[in-house]
């Protein structure tokens, strides 16, 4: 059943290993010459051009410039203070056409050749992809490129072209003006296969030609690529170089992770294989010529299936290393782990097999979520969803998660299969984007968003919402009198006292501005919601903080306005912040450290 299932997603390793960014020299200095400082200062724009149709690297959509290598143009833009433009071309040949005539200063993504050094310098590669081969779906996997002796298409000008011709002399190569046409060829039947990327290919087949097209081979080379100069500007060569050296592996990854997130199936079929072998004659005398050459025909094709069951064996381990899943029985008892899910919860196999899936549960998630996963694949169906997961160290580990029923040959269900995609930066990302620097509360942005969506999950509830918002009794006094440093301690302190009263899951602390922040949460009825303030309020005081300025308390106090409401009675955030600011206003109005109304 291992084999089986590891098989089914074999080639989903592909997307894994279609760019890496390659190794920069450290030792080498990044700081720019006062000539080179001078001649970015001459510049009022850097014109780039890039092959209009090749994602996910870059194309044109709408006129605008996307892909990987817009991302890098953006982030060397923002390290240089200096705009770069994209010129528009039709094709990769026009670019380059364009680029002997210097309309471009620079190429995003270009393989050194003699003929191209001709008008250009290169800095030192920045990434290097595989070359693969896309065939139609019933063409069998391709161990070895040099047997094939078919027609072959390649995007026009493309400069491997020349290199693949004396490697591969079998192949008949031709060009075609893109790649979108070339695989449509492929499709039609009008070409065998088409050579490209691993990357650009396998994007084109999972937006355009799922089902029809696979990659049914891979070449031994890789196409190491650089930033392209004009050569008439060395100065210019030493700055995009001396740039990307400052770029970092997690900025690397970054951009590669946002595109490089496709994947793809190609197979093994073995029909095709074993379609050949037919009935053995029983009659015993049999001539004996024919037996010879059945004979050596049936060791030829054992052979030839060893040496496809060796590489089946590579792929598994390699699935095995790279890909998080695993396999439990009907109750989530754990059957198999693949070595990558080891890895990410930094348990041992046999410390899992046999145990519960809950094992890596993190006691964050919400319970629903794991009701509604045991409801869904109960009834046959595949669950898709994240889950948070805490790894043996006690870490934090996010997983993209399909769980999918398995059946026995007698099509009874006997397990549960999971694939997970480790998305640990993104939320980690997503975290930032809506948490306060200083506080850890959550940010104004994030108050924004998620408060149209709990005033409506409460109206169709029918329940009681309260907002409050609170600030610091005198901030400004104790800031001129303590420094701004023992104030943002201060805010600090506050706000973790704060959020530890705040345990339900619907309870939410918010830095609104300055020392002035927001409550949500729901409750029955008002006065429960007053005495939960109070409390709140009273455990501020409590921390005992030293505040010579402050009138009402020799200690750090904070005043309270609230409004509670039914929530069908918001007519919008707005009017609800209003109330709630006018109270705070009030509070402060009669003296201070108290909860109004």
């Amino acid at each position: 059943m291992k084999a089986l299932f590891l098989i089914l997603f074999l080639f989903c390793y592909a997307s894994s290993q279609n760019i890496e960014n390659l190794p920069i020299n450290k030792k080498l200095t990044t700081n720019l010459t006062n000539e080179e400082k001078e001649l970015l200062k001459s510049l009022k724009t850097i014109n780039v051009c890039i092959d209009p149709n090749w994602m996910p690297l870059e194309r044109f959509k709408n006129d605008k410039h996307i892909g990987i290598t817009s991302d890098y143009m953006r982030l060397i833009e923002s390290k240089l203070n200096i705009k770069i433009n994209t010129i528009r071309t039709d094709s990769w040949s026009q670019s380059l056409e364009y680029g002997k005539q210097r309309k471009c200063d620079i190429f995003s993504l270009i393989m050194k050749t003699e003929k191209r050094s001709s008008f250009l310098d290169f800095t030192q590669p920045y990434l290097t992809i595989p070359l693969v081969l896309v065939t139609k779906m019933e063409k069998l996997y391709i161990a070895d490129i040099k047997k094939i002796n078919k027609k072959v298409g390649i995007v026009k000008d493309y400069a491997f072209k020349e290199v693949l011709e004396l490697e591969y002399p079998n192949l008949d190569i031709v060009e075609i003006p893109n790649l979108k046409e070339g695989l449509n060829r492929v499709k039609k039947g009008q070409l065998f296969g088409f050579i490209d990327t691993v990357t650009a290919a396998g994007y084109q087949i999972q937006q355009h030609y799922f089902g029809e097209l696979k990659i049914s081979g891979k070449f031994n080379k890789a196409w190491n690529l650089s930033i392209g100069i004009r050569n008439d500007m060395p100065l210019l060569k030493s700055i995009f170089e001396k740039t990307l050296w400052t770029i970092t592996n997690e900025q690397h990854q970054i951009i590669l992770n946002k595109w490089v997130g496709i994947k793809y199936d190609t197979h093994v079929d073995y029909k095709y294989i074993l379609k050949w072998i037919g009935a053995i004659s029983l009659i015993f005398f049999v001539i004996i010529t024919i037996i010879v050459r059945a004979n050596r025909k049936l060791n030829e094709e054992i052979e030839n299936r060893k040496k496809i069951e060796k590489e089946l064996l590579s792929y598994i381990e390699i699935v095995d290393e790279n890909i998080i899943s695993a396999t439990t029985d009907l109750r989530g008892n754990i059957l198999y782990v693949s070595k990558a899910f080891c890895k990410v919860s930094q348990y041992k196999k046999e410390e899992l097999i046999g145990k519960s899936h809950s094992i890596v549960k993190h006691e964050d998630m919400d319970n629903k979520v794991y009701k509604q996963l045991w409801e869904t694949i109960s009834k046959d169906k595949i669950w898709k969803g994240e889950i948070k997961n805490k790894a043996k160290d006690g870490s934090v580990f996010w997983v993209k998660v399909i769980i999918s029923p398995i059946y026995d040959e007698n099509k009874k269900k006997i397990g549960y299969t999971s694939v997970k995609e480790d998305i640990t930066t993104k939320k980690q990302l997503e975290e930032l984007s809506i948490t306060d620097e200083l506080t850890k509360t959550y940010n104004k942005r994030y108050f924004n968003e998620l408060m149209p969506k709990l005033i409506n999950s409460a109206k169709r509830k029918n329940e009681y919402l309260t907002f409050s918002i609170f600030d610091i009794d005198h901030f400004k006094l104790y800031n001129d009198n303590y420094g701004h440093l023992e104030g943002d301690r201060v805010l600090k302190e506050v706000t973790q006292q704060v959020k530890s009263n705040l345990n339900r899951a619907d309870d939410f602390c918010f830095r609104l501005g300055g020392e002035e922040f927001g409550i949500v949460f729901k409750d029955i009825d008002c006065q429960k919601s007053k005495k939960f303030l109070e409390k709140i309020k009273k455990s501020i005081e409590e921390l005992e903080i030293p505040h010579e300025k402050n009138k009402v308390s020799p200690y750090v106090t904070a005043s309270f306005g609230y409004i509670c409401t039914k929530a069908d009675e918001i007519k919008c955030l707005d009017e609800l912040y209003k109330k709630a600011d006018e109270q705070l206003y009030n509070a402060k109005d009669a003296g201070r450290n108290i909860v109004l109304p």
